[in-house]
């Protein structure tokens, strides 16, 4: 079963044809729709070009302003407060809040008042229209 495959070109394809009507061989900027289509695809990768471009020099001044802005900062806080005088007034607010909470969440303690156990009426003065 092994023979040798005979590849030959069909009669169709070689009647009639020169070379100079071959399609590989046709001139590429012959037809006006390809140099249309060339045109259209290269304004189109310059212009996405020029929008990276753009995009990446917008990046670059946006990275060098937070940059400046951020070491300007850094300065202005070292010299406005040292370390040795935050961790005091980050200490006593911690301790602030923490006693917020604890007296926002631990019970109430009721004081017995001055009265006699008879008595069912609630503290304080009387109502004016009660003791009349």
């Amino acid at each position: 079963m092994e023979e040798e495959q005979k590849w030959s070109v069909s009669p169709q394809s070689s009647v009639g044809r020169t070379c100079t009507e071959h399609p590989c061989k046709k001139r590429f900027w012959k037809n006006c729709k390809d140099l249309s289509g060339i045109a259209v695809c290269s304004a189109l990768s310059l212009l996405s070009f020029g929008v990276c471009v753009l995009v990446y020099l917008k990046t670059a001044e946006l990275q060098s302003k937070v940059f400046n802005l951020e070491k300007e900062r850094d300065t202005q806080l070292s010299a406005w407060l040292s370390l040795d005088q935050v961790e005091p007034i980050l200490i006593g607010r911690l301790d602030q809040i923490l006693e917020e909470k604890l007296a926002a969440r631990l019970p109430k303690v009721r004081e017995a008042r001055e009265a006699p156990h008879s008595c069912v009426c609630p503290p304080g003065r009387p109502h004016p229209l009660l003791s009349e």
